[in-house]
């Protein structure tokens, strides 16, 4: 294994690390077998190399997420563990572990973690850049930073990657009213690093001092609430409907049931759903595990006469909620069994203790969501310059081929879109 704290192009690094940044100590752990906690950590950084890896430093992690400024379900310890073991490009993530600076005693306390891939020929560009990891079901990517060691935290992690030698880093899908995003304004201002904008959008979010029907009567017009009502009471006449939420309390009845709703529909029919894929499938059992043993599982369900025609799995982290996958009956499509519930959705957040907002989790413009959440979060997605000579133009370029690419995929998106309807069309004539 490369040392780490050689560079792997052999030139003078430039400003960013020249000025006082000396390379940090880093320990590097592949299996949890090797673990030896005979003593606190004696690195500035530990790099864990697969999920196993991630065991033995579970409590810190875990103390981590509940002392970070800001939330990140997707990097709470179960919920990382489960997407490196079973996603595509998992075994290939590394996640660096941030310690602060050794005190008189020689201890050392957690301040961050990010998980990470390092990728060459990105885009053809045949240098190395680092890129937070985001997979298939990512929502949010915004780094778990300690509250008050922000900068520091994101400090080490740089002079990580400028030490490796990376031309350029790539921080996706990170809040962009975050205690993250204020650090990194600061941290690459001071060290006059290139920060290029790759996305800024919206998705609905969930956040009111409101009661459900004055958040209702507000935000959503009176023609669409009568609209809504009437669905709901439509699908009353054929039997008793009832909406309720629930942390999971048994997972594997809530998982089997998911599981077998969302097969049951189009993505069944394409073959995308869960349940088609064995890894894709332990995932989400693993996650859903772990989320309700940590007690951070919310389910959400729509029956009728018992029979789920509308599910919702999300999870909670600190004081907020995030939605994750949501399956319906195709059978009652006619009555809009997953807008239903997410109307209904709106009250049992307002009302729970534990969650101040949820976020949607959502494509920015989505065409259900967007109209009946009516508050915005902002997403943001840069590339920041690495410390090699090089760091400049790798960003600028990666920066460029990720618009250009995102452009032709929506490209494909559209065509994609409008040759199903058609499809639906001919199918239905």
């Amino acid at each position: 294994m490369a040392d780490i704290r050689r560079p792997l192009f052999r030139f003078v690094l430039s400003r960013a690390t020249r000025e006082g940044d000396t390379a940090p100590v880093v320990e590097t752990l592949a299996q949890a077998v090797r673990f030896m906690r005979d003593r606190p950590p004696s690195a500035d950084v530990i790099i864990l190399e697969s999920a196993d890896a991630l065991t033995p430093y579970r409590a810190e992690i875990e103390a981590l997420t509940a002392t970070s400024a800001d939330t990140n379900s997707q990097y709470d310890y179960y919920a990382l563990a489960a997407a490196m073991e079973h996603l595509e490009g998992g075994s290939d993530v590394r996640l660096a572990l941030l310690w602060s600076d050794a005190s008189e005693r020689g201890e050392r306390e957690l301040i961050g973690a990010v998980p990470y891939v390092v990728s060459r020929g990105r885009f053809g560009l045949p240098l190395p850049v680092w890129r937070v990891w985001y997979h298939i079901h990512s929502y949010v990517c915004t780094p778990l930073l300690k509250r008050g060691h922000e900068r520091q935290a994101l400090r080490r992690f740089l002079s990580l990657a400028d030490h490796a030698g990376a031309a350029a880093i790539e921080f996706p899908m990170f809040e962009a009213e975050s205690a993250f995003t204020q650090a990194l304004d600061e941290v690459t201002g001071q060290q006059m690093r290139r920060v290029e904008e790759t996305d800024r959008h919206q998705r609905a979010f969930l956040k009111s001092d409101l009661g459900e029907e004055e958040y209702l009567s507000t935000h959503i017009r009176k023609k669409k609430r009568k609209e809504f009502n009437r669905l709901w009471n439509r699908l009353s006449e054929l039997g008793e409907v009832r909406f309720s939420t629930h942390d999971g309390t048994d997972v594997e009845d809530w998982l089997k049931r998911f599981l077998r709703l969302e097969a049951a529909g189009w993505k069944g029919k394409r073959g995308t759903a869960l349940k088609a894929d064995r890894e894709q499938r332990a995932y989400f059992e693993k996650l859903c595990r772990g989320a309700q043993a940590e007690g951070k599982l919310h389910c959400t369900e729509l029956t009728l006469d018992g029979k789920p025609v509308a599910m919702l799995s999300s999870f909670r982290a600190g004081d907020g909620l995030y939605t994750f996958k949501i399956a319906f009956d195709e059978d009652y499509a006619r009555f809009s069994p997953g807008t239903l519930l997410m109307l209904k959705l709106i009250g049992e957040v307002l009302k729970d203790e534990r969650a101040a907002w949820a976020d949607s989790c959502a494509v920015p413009g989505h065409p259900m969501i967007d109209h009946i959440w009516a508050e915005r979060r902002e997403m943001r997605s840069v590339v920041v310059s690495g410390a090699q000579p090089f760091g400049d133009f790798a960003t600028r370029y990666v920066s460029g081929a990720t618009k250009l690419a995102e452009k032709i995929r929506a490209r494909l998106r559209k065509h994609y879109h409008a040759f199903r309807k058609e499809m639906e069309n001919d199918k239905n004539d």
